[in-house]
């Protein structure tokens, strides 16, 4: 049985009237159900601001949020997703908009919902009330929308080609305009205005920056990190988990380690580029998950090798973190991670998930370890899924910062 159903609030779009605003949710924990949310005008201009329901970009609130002592103003969090890329954006949002997100997160079943007064089935507006709205807005932000579309279309056509979408991975800005290259080689100068209305749509953002806690390792061989740190690390995927425990880590804005065996990785490359491109960090568990020990030294080699080259082709960057699988090796394997630039992590806690699969004696081991300092041994199974929330929650509640190990 689940420890813990994962709520999740998607966005699907903003409506202001005169004296209201409401937000179309999408609110899914057990089962799905379409909502509006009726919030404070502020929050909604804010969001409207933010947002777009005519491309393919999906939005996910957060529940996490926090206050900024320099603005002095509540802040939450909005994750944007075109299709594997997902980009968090901060939005300022008034007290009572917190108090009615804290009231959704604390709901025990979907039912609950007509206990809260805030939320309703049905929009308190007619329907050409309604398009009036979404046609104003319309024109108000974007102009044309049918030029701003072929416009759009025309350019991502131009810039990436038809080899496939991903962020152009070549930018210089200059005082008044951006070059891009894309995947065809091809250059494209854009003026400011422009540029950020092209890259917004494409999800292009070269000032974008990870905001998930990380910590640097500087010793070849790692079994624990710092007191006040936990590092959780997730072995043997990708699999059909590895999204799901991602987009957990992100509901809680917690950091998280992945070791990727390479067989695993050819299986499941979308699943590998979504970690990534969501600032989780990725090193290699070898290429066949066997006993590297009795291996000769070639195949030592390749078996590190092949699988750091493999994920290294889906994400563009150097893996430099590796998992021996079962936590044997020997001092050739230590010689292989000097020679390669390579730090093997291995771990201080065990909950043994793969020999339990239970969600509650997992979340148990860790509660009954001493955390601080700790790296976490879990694997990408439906147990962890289950019990991930229920421990993460466990260890912000000791105050600890939970990290991305690099």
């Amino acid at each position: 049985m689940s420890l813990h159903h994962i709520k999740l609030l998607e966005l699907l779009s903003v409506h202001r009237m005169a004296e209201k605003s409401f937000l179309k949710i999408k609110f899914s924990f057990g089962q799905e159900m379409e909502l509006f949310w009726e919030i404070d005008q502020d929050t909604a201009t804010h969001l409207m601001e933010l947002t777009e329901y005519h491309g393919q970009s999906k939005y996910r609130l957060s529940f996490h949020s926090s206050w900024d002592p320099i603005k002095k103003q509540n802040t939450s969090i909005i994750t944007r997703t075109f299709k594997d890329h997902s980009k968090k954006i901060y939005f300022s949002c008034s007290r009572e908009y917190l108090n009615q997100l804290n009231a959704i997160k604390d709901i025990q079943q979907l039912s609950e919902y007509n206990d809260l007064s805030f939320l309703t089935k049905e929009l308190p507006m007619d329907e050409q009330e309604l398009q009036e709205q979404e046609v104003l807005k319309s024109k108000d932000r974007n102009g044309s929308y049918t030029w701003r579309v072929l416009t759009v279309v025309c350019l991502a056509i131009f810039l990436l080609g038809y080899s496939g979408y991903d962020y152009v991975n070549k930018t210089v800005s200059g005082e008044d305009f951006h070059v891009i290259t894309g995947f065809t080689g091809k250059e494209t100068v854009l003026s400011q205005k422009d540029f950020h209305s092209i890259s917004r749509d494409l999800s292009i953002d070269p000032h974008l920056e990870h905001t998930l806690p990380y910590l640097e390792l500087n010793e070849l061989l790692t079994f624990s990190i710092p007191e006040g740190n936990v590092a959780i690390t997730f072995d043997d995927g990708p699999s059909l988990y590895t999204k799901e425990i991602t987009d957990i880590l992100l509901e809680y804005q917690v950091g998280g380690t992945f070791f990727f065996v390479g067989s695993n990785v050819k299986k499941y490359p979308e699943n590998v580029r979504y970690v990534h491109s969501n600032g989780y960090s990725i090193g290699s568990h070898s290429n066949n998950h066997i006993n590297m020990k009795p291996l000769s030294n070639e195949d030592q080699e390749n078996e590190l090798l092949i699988a750091n080259q493999t994920i290294q082709e889906i994400t563009l960057e150097p893996v430099d973190l590796f998992r021996p699988p079962f936590g044997a090796y020997d001092e050739r394997m230590l010689e292989l991670m000097t020679q390669f630039n390579n730090k093997m992590v291995l771990w201080n806690i065990d909950p043994e998930d793969w020999r339990t699969h239970n969600p509650k004696d997992i979340y148990n081991h860790i509660r009954q370890s001493d955390v601080s300092g700790s790296i976490i041994l879990l694997h990408e199974t439906q147990a962890v899924v289950d019990a991930l929330p229920k421990i993460i929650e466990y260890l912000q509640e000791e105050g600890l910062q939970m990290v991305n190990l690099r």
